[in-house]
């Protein structure tokens, strides 16, 4: 893995950023009629929770798709970006949160000196995007307020979510995507 960046790595970029600031703009939707349904029965918090993991994703299909220091961090920080210029109703406060999730998946390929572009570090970026997420949101939405029961049930339904879609749906987006590659090497 070279350390330096090349062309190809920063329109790749370009490209995860604004495709994935469109999944984001989208999640905002299903999140907004998520809550609205959730809300009568008093749980509209975990609207958030159960949708979290799709805002995640851009960093750890960065981090695999560019195995470079930065590249999970750049590639949610980029995606907020889109998203936010794409009209999200988030406002900037979304740069802030895609720092901090990006920020987590990039702790996981950290921790395995960047040495490994398979499950085990998207198993770690989801357990550090979380951590790092959900204590940063807990002052901004206020889960402060909630008992620890509902504190707690909203972590795990984060976590659940962060590791459905930043660890399972990615790997089998980089199944796929190796595939092709094969098929296209044999060609």
């Amino acid at each position: 893995m070279s350390s330096k960046w090349s062309v190809q790595d920063v329109v790749l970029l370009g490209f995860l950023a604004f495709l994935f600031g469109g999944v984001f703009m989208g999640a905002g939707f299903l999140y907004a009629m998520l809550s609205a349904a959730l809300t009568p029965l008093g749980l509209a918090p975990f609207a958030n929770e159960i949708l979290f993991g799709m805002w995640t994703m851009a960093a750890p299909m960065a981090g695999m798709l560019i195995p470079k220091k930065g590249s999970s961090i750049l590639g949610e920080l980029l995606a907020a970006l889109a998203e936010m210029l794409y009209g999200s109703y988030f406002g900037p406060g979304v740069l802030i949160s895609g720092f901090f999730q990006g920020l987590g998946t990039e702790l996981g390929f950290m921790a395995t000196k960047y040495k490994r572009y398979d499950t085990l570090p998207l198993i770690y970026g989801a357990i550090g995007t979380t951590v790092l997420s959900f204590g940063y949101e807990y002052f901004k939405m206020g889960y402060g307020t909630f008992g620890i029961g509902m504190i707690i049930s909203l972590f795990v339904v984060r976590l659940l979510s962060v590791f459905f879609f930043g660890v399972v749906m990615v790997s089998l987006v980089m199944k796929s995507y190796n595939r092709v590659q094969q098929l296209a090497g044999a060609r």
